[in-house]
């Protein structure tokens, strides 16, 4: 989605009094060269949040290449007095202004007794240089160099810890386990990866995303957006960033794992790097949470972790966790050497949700309880609980213990259906699964158990394990695994994907033969669900899941086998009943700090229409300034498309001058291609002052 890691991006269409201040003068910094950096002033004169004993500076920082990178830094008033504190570093392409909520939580930090800095990767916000991709290696570089400034300041103790959610939360985990800068003491991390190839925006499963991709295309808008606060269309930086090609396109010519997705993942091997003590924290109702257990389990390092009932803003639906106060508690020990007791928590803390209701929008925190252990239960990474997938009398069938007979089921292709009720927001972040899924359900094989007698608690990794065969050399496999209400009402509860020509290496795929009966084991996204009394347990499996999965290129009937020897199955990890220890999160307790404001929520429209004689399906979302429509054919899949119609606009410091971005960009697939066209726009004050198209032509890879 548009703002699916666009979680510090702060608009700025108004400029505070308090900004308008007189230019910093060097002699004023309290920061000073150090290392290899040197030091300058920014351009932003002043904060618009700093509360009494925080000091603001905006500072500049020569790389040893020349390039400049843009940092916003708070400290502590009592560092002026001789105080030493540690520092808190997030490194971020998402444009950090001193403003909103950005300014209000570094301010937080200095209050609390840190230093507190956040860095814009170079080519982004207002560093200079290029960003040809996410995490370059010149990225990391550069935040090493920064970590050992920092570690050199007057008012440094020579402790720093990294933070952040989603990008920031990626490149802090690669930063301590591959390159280990000796001050990075401790890292915070939320909606992380411990594998950018299956668990991030772009391939799970060795799949496509669809509706996902409009990140990729918005982007482009951000990244050509000159730095504030001026925006200088005529600077170094603007040229530079503007000439750099879109990060789709080297999504594009990367469509198979190797070595673009193994730089800044620690899986498979890479896991024993990691010696730095960690806290992270994932959201079930989103697609970055199985690197907690994973990363808890393979990783040597000290290690505390927290599932919860959020999605990728790592808040909503909630229960609201006060992360500030989390956060503050585990860098207060590490970074600074408070004796807190930090390390006497119990290491593993996850929340157990049940059914409520389905809605769209906000319905407020997710019913359940925090349960707390020193380690995840085996269960979570080897489910001991099959059940077998058994035709029966009408459509779908049974969940059951038993394998049954020998059997076989098919399915037809239909790649407009699938996943049209996967609820997207607030805050333009898919994660609720809030809408009846009945629509989509019955377009799927659908098996389900009998009224549940008693509650049954699943935490951990649905495996699956299918025998299929497709009539096209091409087919993706989605599972779902609903729970299903008296009523009928159908909630999804955790999915997954895999692409059948990935069923035994995501670098070297395999095309299918056609009607060649083959196994796929996958792993669905880790979870945490209690089914009640008297509900059911429905497994749901389908080739299509429009418009989150760009559609397999062809026509065809898929079969699953079931029973004999072939039997179809999911292993839920079931949880055995175990004794919580004593622990505790900060929750937010005032309904209003776990109220959702829907003025602030970017989604303002979904639309799903289906033109039953043209057998095509067109999905329309409006977000913020941003349209994003995905679109696709039953009879002829290969032609699907993605757009995106985007704008950024902001002024100066001063107010004087209006700079805008536009942007116009379509990806679209033939049977055997990929088509990219973006076209850009860059106004001041209403009027063009440059255009630039991309365009890319690029092989479809088993997709």
């Amino acid at each position: 989605m548009i703002g699916r890691r666009r979680l510090l991006r702060v608009a700025a269409l108004a400029v505070a009094a308090d900004l308008r201040a007189a230019p910093v003068r060097a002699a004023d910094l309290w920061s000073v060269d150090a290392g290899a950096l040197r030091v300058a002033p920014g351009l932003w004169p002043g904060s618009a949040v700093l509360p009494a004993g925080v000091h603001f500076e905006n500072i500049r920082l020569r790389m040893p290449d020349g390039i400049w990178l843009n940092a916003l830094l708070y400290l502590p008033e009592k560092v002026k007095q001789g105080a030493r504190v540690g520092t808190q570093l997030c490194v971020d392409p998402y444009r950090g202004e001193p403003n909103g909520w950005l300014a209000g939580d570094l301010s937080r930090q200095a209050l609390d007794g840190f230093a507190a800095m956040f860095l814009d990767v170079r080519g982004t916000g207002g560093s200079e240089g290029s960003a040809p991709d996410e995490y370059m290696p010149a990225e990391y570089d550069d935040t090493v160099h920064v970590i050992d400034w920092i570690s050199r300041q007057p008012w440094s103790n020579g402790a720093v810890g990294m933070y952040g959610t989603s990008y920031s939360a990626f490149n802090s985990i690669w930063t301590a386990a591959r390159y280990k800068p000796p001050a990075l003491k401790a890292i915070f991390v939320m909606g992380g990866t411990d594998d950018r190839y299956t668990d991030d925006i772009h391939s799970p499963g060795g799949i496509m995303m669809m509706v996902d991709g409009s990140w990729a295309l918005g982007m482009i808008t951000d990244n050509a957006m000159p730095g504030a606060p001026d925006y200088d269309l005529n600077g170094r930086a603007a040229l530079d960033r503007w000439n750099t090609p879109p990060w789709i396109v080297t999504y594009l010519k990367n469509q198979l794992d190797g070595p673009q997705y193994r730089r800044g993942s620690l899986a498979p091997d890479s896991y024993g790097l990691l010696t730095t003590p960690t806290f992270l924290v994932g959201g079930t109702l989103d697609m970055y949470q199985n690197f907690v257990p994973r990363i808890m389990r393979h990783a040597p390092a000290y290690t505390q972790g927290v599932l919860g009932p959020f999605h990728h803003s790592m808040t909503w639906p909630g229960p609201v966790v006060n992360w500030h106060e989390v956060q503050q508690r585990w860098f207060a020990h590490f970074l600074n050497g408070a004796d807190n007791g930090v390390t006497r928590d119990p290491r593993v803390s996850f929340y157990m949700p049940q059914w409520r209701a389905p809605r769209f929008r906000d319905p407020g925190a997710i019913p359940g309880e925090w349960r707390f252990a020193n380690a995840w239960p085996d269960s979570v990474f080897n489910p001991g609980k099959r059940m077998f997938l058994r035709p029966a009398t009408g459509v779908g069938g049974d969940l059951a213990e038993l394998a049954g007979d020998a059997s076989s089921l098919s399915l037809r292709y239909q790649p407009t259906t699938g996943g049209t009720t996967e609820s997207i927001g607030p805050d333009s972040y898919e994660g609720f699964f809030g809408i009846d899924s009945r629509a989509d359900d019955v377009f799927g094989l659908s098996f389900d158990t009998p009224a549940l007698r008693e509650p049954l608690e699943i935490l951990g990794f649905i495996k699956v394990r299918l025998f299929v065969a497709s009539t096209a050399s091409i087919a993706t496999w989605i599972v779902h695994v609903n729970d299903v209400a008296p009523d009928g009402t159908s909630t999804i509860v955790t999915y997954g994907f895999l692409n059948g020509t990935h069923r035994h290496s995501h670098v070297t795929p395999e095309f299918l033969v056609p009607n060649e009966m083959v196994p796929l084991d996958f792993d669905l996204f880790c979870t945490a669900y209690r089914f009640s009394p008297g509900h059911r347990i429905r497994v749901v499996v389908t080739n299509a899941y429009f418009p989150v999965v760009w559609p397999s290129p062809y026509p065809m009937v898929t079969t699953l086998f079931t029973g004999g020897g072939h039997a179809s199955f999911v292993a839920l990890p079931v949880l055995a009943p175990m004794q919580s220890l004593p622990g505790h999160l900060p929750i937010l307790g005032d309904p209003a700090g776990q109220k959702h404001d829907p003025a602030q929520d970017e989604m303002k429209g979904y639309t799903f229409t289906r033109d039953y004689v043209a057998g095509s399906a067109t999905a329309r979302y409006q977000m913020g300034p941003s349209a994003v429509t995905c679109a696709v054919s039953d009879a002829d899949p290969a032609r699907a498309s993605l757009t995106i119609s985007t704008s950024e606009k902001n002024f100066s410091l001063h107010g004087k001058r209006e700079v805008e971005i536009r942007t116009e960009a379509s990806l679209r697939s033939t049977v055997d291609r990929f088509l990219l066209d973006i076209h850009c726009t860059l106004l001041e004050n209403g009027k063009t002052a440059r255009e630039r198209d991309w365009k890319a032509d690029v092989a479809r890879q088993f997709v």
